[in-house]
């Protein structure tokens, strides 16, 4: 499958879970209420960035003497992702923001993201160093059995 229609299939599936999710919302707490609720749940990642760039600013544009530990960079890019799901329209994406305001959720996924495969993951090897086996060179394996020889 190529990989523009895959993005085209992941668009079309998150469009038709957000518009489910609205219905769903809107049948259990009116239209106003989920209108209500989507409005703020948009100001909340507005102030949410707000924030960060405060952040960011105080951080790297700052004083030297700033006793506060170096910034994660993955943790901030998941909280930036949090505040940008918050600001899209929709309350599955709101939902998922609103998981990722959670230090405790972040840091679990910055530990996944940081953790390094064990093994490599490919081998180099020249082209001397290997040959190709096929079906047809395969060699049965006789089955010798032990004890005493027959006459």
């Amino acid at each position: 499958m190529a990989k523009s229609k895959l993005l085209l299939y992941l668009i079309g599936g998150w469009i038709a879970l957000e518009a489910l999710t609205f219905v769903i919302v809107v049948h259990f707490l009116g239209i106003f209420a989920a209108v209500a609720l989507g409005v703020g749940t948009t100001i909340l990642g507005l102030f949410d960035v707000k924030r960060l760039l405060d952040y960011l600013r105080a951080r790297f544009g700052g004083s030297k003497d700033d006793a506060r530990p170096k910034a994660n960079a993955v943790d901030g890019g998941l909280q930036a992702l949090g505040a940008v799901l918050l600001i899209l329209p929709g309350f599955a994406s709101d939902l998922v923001g609103l998981a990722l305001k959670a230090p405790s959720i972040r840091s679990d996924i910055a530990k996944r993201l940081n953790e390094r495969p064990k093994g490599p993951r490919t081998i180099d090897l020249a082209p001397t160093e290997w040959k190709a086996i096929g079906p047809s060179r395969r060699r049965r394996v006789s089955v010798v059995k032990s004890g005493p020889p027959t006459a």
